[in-house]
């Protein structure tokens, strides 16, 4: 099992973190997806087998909420 965190743009609210949450947990391979909106990012468990992370981001960008691009250190 896989994780990642996400930065993500645009959730004001609980029910944006649900409406993420509900919509990363509907792609096959996920198997949970925690957002928070207060962070501003989501935390996901999935199978890298089944779903890669430019995957995740799609995803996310079509629940209407903006995946941040990582930062280079």
């Amino acid at each position: 099992m896989s994780r990642s965190e996400i930065p993500v743009e645009g959730m004001r609210c609980e029910g944006c973190e649900r409406t993420l949450q509900a919509a990363l947990t509907r792609v096959e391979g996920v198997r949970d997806a925690k957002a928070d909106r207060q962070a501003k990012h989501v935390r996901v468990s999935f199978d890298a087998e089944l779903v890669d992370e430019q995957r995740l981001r799609a995803q996310i960008e079509e629940a209407g909420y903006q995946p941040v691009a990582a930062q280079a250190s």
